[in-house]
């Protein structure tokens, strides 16, 4: 080889870093675009979130107060529709599991779910059984199990076989209206927190929870891969079980309530929103710059797995009982799986680091 080929190839060499910096759609979101995109989840989708969390909570806590003042069968009704409104605000916020939701374990207080080795069940029936008073306060809620002071508890209050003691006994009753007292508090206590909180998605200075804006995004985008992979496997490949001739009903979340795959349609819902429902700038607008065929992707799988959804209009029970409806709820699974694995390749191009999976473990 001649020296003048030798130096052609040199200089190719060194132009190729150029060359790739300079192709369009290549350079990751600038700290200024993440700043911008942190404040508006924060300001746009988590405290709203939580407001209406805090809001519909404190509407149970009324509730069940009524339904203990005047048991009947309109006030346990106003009860339980309560109960699913609180339950929608949870499923639209569940998906952060960072800041304050997670001080001391409010996360898993306000709902112990997978509860595989039914503890919030023996628990609860033991406070029944025991009908101690002091149980009732909120000191004994504050360091009581994490099984028995959430919405797991109050459902099978209100929807289990326990509601005909929730209407007979006056001590029943008023469990149910402390355990509702108590998520309120969690509610309150979360959405005030989230005020000051949210200031840190606001103007990161390195010297708060987060040394920069693409730090702080990272929890965000955990945020939105993570729970799609939690609500495959644990809200229906659980239920699935190994095959069509074995189905689990009662693993599924909220079967008591029948309320199963509406909690799937609000966190598909919520994620949906999270990606691109946050203004002038959104994690799909800045994928769109960075990768379009992959955004074009994302935009695919959600509409595939919201349709799926509305398809299937029988309780999960129902569907899994069913050939055809085992068969959709396998189908949506699949679909589930495709969106989580195009969302997490989805996070190289914006250049985040998602590395340890919080959710490992649940």
């Amino acid at each position: 080889m001649d020296k003048t080929s030798l130096f052609s190839r040199a200089g190719l060499i060194a132009l190729l870093p150029l060359l790739v910096i300079s192709k369009p759609g290549l350079a990751a979101p600038s700290e200024q675009q993440w700043a911008e995109l942190n404040r508006a989840i924060a300001e746009q989708h988590i405290v709203p979130r939580y407001q209406a969390l805090a809001s519909a909570s404190a509407s149970l806590k009324t509730a069940t107060s009524q339904l203990c003042a005047a048991p009947s069968e309109a006030t346990l009704a106003a009860a339980q529709q309560a109960f699913h409104s609180t339950m929608d605000a949870w499923q639209g916020i569940q998906h952060v599991q960072f800041g304050p939701i997670t001080t001391l374990m409010r996360n898993f207080s306000m709902q112990f779910w997978p509860d595989k080795k039914n503890l919030g069940g023996k628990q609860l029936n033991s406070l029944l059984n025991a009908k101690d008073h002091q149980t009732l306060d909120d000191e004994y809620f504050r360091a009581a199990s994490i099984g028995v002071k959430g919405l797991p508890a109050l459902e099978r209050l209100l929807f289990g076989k326990a509601q005909a003691k929730v209407m007979a006994e006056p001590f029943a009753c008023q469990l149910s209206a402390s355990i509702a007292g108590y998520v309120a508090g969690m509610g309150q206590e979360t959405a005030q927190e989230w005020q000051q909180y949210g200031q840190e998605f606001v103007a990161i200075d390195g010297n708060g929870y987060y040394e920069d804006n693409t730090e702080a995004a990272t929890d965000l985008m955990k945020s939105l891969v993570e729970p799609v992979e939690v609500v495959r496997d644990n809200k229906l490949l659980r239920p699935l079980n190994k095959s069509a001739s074995s189905p689990k009903p009662r693993r599924a979340e909220s079967w008591r309530s029948e309320r199963s795959l509406r909690n799937i349609r609000i966190n598909i819902e919520t994620l949906d929103a999270l990606y691109r429902d946050t203004g002038k700038v959104s994690v799909a607008s800045l994928l769109q710059a960075e990768d379009p065929t992959r955004a074009k992707q994302i935009d695919s799988d959600f509409a595939a797995v919201k349709q799926q959804l509305a398809d299937l209009r029988d309780p999960i029970a129902t569907q899994l009982r069913n050939p055809q409806g085992y068969a959709a709820l396998k189908q949506l699974s699949d679909q589930l799986k495709q969106l989580h694995g195009n969302l997490e390749a989805a996070m190289q191009p914006l250049n985040i680091q998602l590395g340890f999976n919080s959710r490992d473990g649940d």
